[in-house]
């Protein structure tokens, strides 16, 4: 039986070997984190002291897995990163993320994890623990090739000001309701320029998307979002083409990732038209901590 423990400091390269073989693949791969393994320690250094939540699975002195969680007291949410695991995948993961779990702080009321789709054991681990399987949702990208064909500024976009956030907010917590960036901190990002915000509107509000470029130089539409009014008017569109220009213009990797739900498809539509590509399709669950503790 593996011995799950704390992680040392002179084994954090053994731990983002192991993750980074683990995500590249898909059968392992967890949402959160990319494939390459400068870009998962670029994001995982965004996170902050993230090698204080390191834990590892030991067999006979071999690492053969790893968890990590971030959580936001605030929003009382908790992530957990991975689990990863070698060998036999199941008991080794189910036993880093029950004492993951068991290590968040006091004000986490809610945790979650998430994989490809093609990670059926962790369906099956989720499924044992009674966690809720999320909405699948599917990853698309496009480079800076697709972004030559989008439409040049449509003049309906502009960008945001501090009184959009009552005008954005309705919209945003309909659309987005368990978003780890409410209107508050996507305003902030904005004026401090860690977020690219884009407001359209003409005859009244019409719309918004905002998206960022993350740790690892990739960049990331977040949100997009048509007020009902305003729909088949060509402002998704719009948005998408005038931020994604930006993202890409300010991508180091020259790329604008997004995740969409798998039940909007005129937004799938759109996407796919603008010519982003599916890489791949994700799943989230989650779960009250004190239902896994």
């Amino acid at each position: 039986m593996s011995t799950i423990r704390q992680a040392r400091s002179d084994e954090f390269d053994q731990v983002l070997d192991l993750i980074t073989a683990q995500q590249q693949d898909p059968a392992r791969a967890c949402i959160f984190l990319g494939t390459e393994r400068d870009g998962i320690l670029a994001e995982l250094d965004e996170l902050g002291e993230w090698r204080s939540t390191v834990l590892v699975a030991e067999d006979d002195g071999v690492l053969t897995g790893a968890v990590l969680s971030d959580s936001d007291t605030s929003l009382g949410r908790g992530w957990i990163h991975g689990p990863w695991a070698t060998g036999d995948w199941l008991p080794t993961a189910r036993s880093l993320l029950l004492e993951a779990v068991a290590a968040l702080p006091p004000e986490i009321a809610t945790c979650e994890i998430g994989s490809d789709i093609a990670h059926a054991p962790m369906a099956e681990l989720a499924a044992e623990l009674g966690w809720t399987a999320t909405e699948v949702s599917h990853v698309y990208v496009a480079d800076r090739a697709a972004g030559e064909a989008w439409q040049a500024e449509d003049p309906r976009v502009r960008q945001p000001r501090p009184e959009d956030a009552e005008t954005i907010a309705p919209l945003h917590d309909r659309e987005f309701p368990a978003t780890y960036t409410p209107v508050d901190r996507l305003m902030t990002g904005a004026a401090d320029g860690s977020l690219l915000v884009a407001v359209a509107d003409g005859d009244g509000f019409l719309g918004y998307a905002a998206g960022r470029v993350q740790p690892d130089g990739e960049g990331y539409l977040d949100y997009l979002a048509v007020a009902e009014s305003a729909r088949g008017r060509g402002v998704g569109e719009a948005l998408v083409s005038t931020l994604g220009r930006r993202i890409l213009a300010a991508s180091p990797r020259g790329t604008v990732n997004l995740t969409v739900q798998d039940h909007r498809s005129p937004a799938v539509a759109l996407y796919e038209r603008l010519g982003f590509r599916r890489e791949c399709s994700m799943v989230g669950y989650r779960s009250p901590v004190a239902a896994t503790s």
